[in-house]
């Protein structure tokens, strides 16, 4: 029981060290990874080497992999893109390997004390990310010792000898390491555990191999279980991931009938357990990904196989009336009005929904408008991207006034498509939270409601421009007034506790929010959308 309590406690230690680690050189390198990674990946290549270094940095294939399903979920980036990543991402996770077999351990309590002094007492932001970074670079390696230690009296247990040479048979040992990364979630751990055993010389490095094998398999639970909820592409992306992984296995296993990996591991790395184990790792993902790395379209398609079906937001996510390869200019004008009001509508209708789930949640409905926009960020980046490059051909300048036009009308709707998910997102939180609204503030809400709703009706209705932005500004401003006079009643009601002070919290968000939606409407009415 003591091994197996000894073992619990290096690996919390262990998995908390690294996840320090993780967290301080993710801070270190900013917050700039996901742009770079959005705006890099169009050549595979480079989104290889890509997924290599943002792994490494980030000490998380799993996180990087969830961050692709995200993306391709988003539909900003496409399933191939995102599969050339993951292949990076599977060599950089095994650096987390390559670190712990330096076998720094005595020097471990020095590196978490200068990592907590400069944590705790230096100011700079860097120097605090550097300092996180190296606290936990040294739990790591002390959570490695603890589990070697703990592990070193089994060396002369029958039971534990005899459960280990079931690992003789390779299908028996990628299933081992397959549950074990499947229950920690982290092939990096799993390999530490690992190393744990093999500096005891508990554990031979043919079976380790095989282990190893399973351990990238059953790292891919995370992606699998971050896809569930998500569109087909994301879960195509999840099982690209499985794919990948599996594929690799097979192909090792084909390979080590006719090499001796083993040996050649221990040429390069004599006598040192870990870094054998750290290479093992390495070789796999790195064999792995320069075998498959020309199948990368080949391994999107069988998994469209798999996943079968069109995604619903498939059709949505996509520009439905301007074809940026039209070249007549005059032309193209009406294809991208119809476009902006496509979008435009939609924010109409993410309003509409946001504001119907406020006081009757409605859990389809919230996935309805976080479905909506992320169409209308898709189309606001697409939009305002075929404006910029129609720019720069040549124009009147009528036509060149109308395009500028329509690049603030589309922030603008983006804005307000920003505020309605923001109040979408505060109608959850109050279901989750039971927070309950009295009867005055739901009739406050509808008033404002109405009014904002036919603000976006007068914006699609054909009128003379002149009356147009007379009723849009005669509306902005009763929502206005609304605003400052709920406002007065509401913080009255909370002075004489009719209304819960976290509810009202929330209903003050709302208010800013539907006044927010109304100013941008406005917005998009004085530019001219016509």
């Amino acid at each position: 029981m003591s091994y197996i309590i000894g073992l619990l406690g290096g690996l919390a230690l262990f998995l908390f060290g690294m996840e320090e680690m993780s967290q301080g050189l993710e801070l270190t390198a900013g917050d700039r990874l996901q742009s770079i990674i959005q705006k890099l990946t169009k050549n595979k290549i480079i989104g290889v080497l890509l997924g290599v270094v943002v792994t490494a940095l980030v000490q998380s294939s799993s996180a990087v992999t969830v961050m692709m399903i995200g993306f391709v979920n988003s539909g900003i980036m496409t399933l191939p893109q995102a599969v050339s990543v993951i292949m990076g991402a599977n060599i950089g996770t095994t650096i987390t390997g390559q670190i712990v077999a330096l076998n720094i351990t005595d020097a471990a309590p020095v590196i978490a004390f200068i990592g907590f002094v400069l944590y705790a007492f230096i100011g700079k932001k860097t120097a605090k990310y550097i300092g996180q970074t190296m606290l936990g670079l040294g739990f790591l390696f002390m959570g490695l010792e603890f589990m070697s230690d703990s592990m070193a009296p089994l060396r002369e247990n029958e039971a534990f000898i005899s459960l280990l040479t079931k690992f003789d048979n390779p299908i028996l040992a990628i299933l081992a390491g397959t549950i074990l990364t499947f229950v920690i979630q982290s092939s990096s751990a799993s390999v530490g555990i690992l190393q744990a055993l093999a500096n005891q010389g508990l554990i031979a490095l043919t079976n380790s191999m095989y282990i190893i094998f399973g351990f990238n398999i059953g790292t891919c639970i995370t992606s699998v279980l971050s896809s569930i909820n998500a569109s087909k592409n994301a879960k195509r992306t999840a099982a690209s991931h499985v794919l990948f992984n599996v594929a690799g296995t097979i192909i090792f296993l084909i390979i080590l009938q006719f090499i001796d990996i083993a040996s050649f591991i221990e040429k390069i790395s004599p006598s040192l357990p870990a870094a054998q184990l750290a290479n093992v790792h390495t070789l796999f993902n790195l064999v792995t990904t320069v075998v498959l790395f020309p199948f990368a379209n080949q391994i999107a398609k069988i998994a469209n196989l798999i996943i079968r079906g069109e995604d619903p937001q498939r059709e949505q996510m996509s520009l439905q009336f301007i074809n940026k390869r039209n070249l007549d200019i005059s032309l193209s004008v009406a294809d991208l009005r119809e476009e902006v009001r496509r979008m435009f509508e939609l924010s109409k209708s993410n309003f509409k929904l946001a504001t119907s789930i406020f006081f009757s949640y409605d859990e389809e409905k919230y996935e309805k408008i976080m479905d909506n926009e992320r169409v209308i960020n898709f189309l606001n980046t697409e939009i305002t991207d075929y404006i910029i490059k129609s720019m720069d051909k040549i124009m009147d300048n009528t036509i060149a006034n109308r395009y500028t036009s329509y690049l603030s009308i589309v922030r603008s709707i983006e804005r307000i498509g920003d505020h309605t998910k923001s109040m979408a997102e505060n109608a959850k939180y109050s279901a989750e939270n039971s927070l309950s609204y009295t009867d005055e503030s739901k009739r406050e809400m509808s008033a404002i409601e109405n009014t904002v709703m036919t603000m976006f009706q007068t914006i699609l209705t054909k009128m003379p421009m002149t009356e147009k932005l007379k009723r849009i500004k005669y509306y902005e401003e009763k929502v206005d007034n609304y605003t400052k006079k709920y406002r007065i009643y509401h913080i009255e009601r909370m002075k004489d506790h009719v209304c819960d002070p976290e509810s009202g919290l929330i209903f003050e968000k709302l208010l800013t929010g539907m006044e927010r939606v109304s100013d941008y409407i406005e917005s998009v009415a004085k530019l001219r959308f016509e």
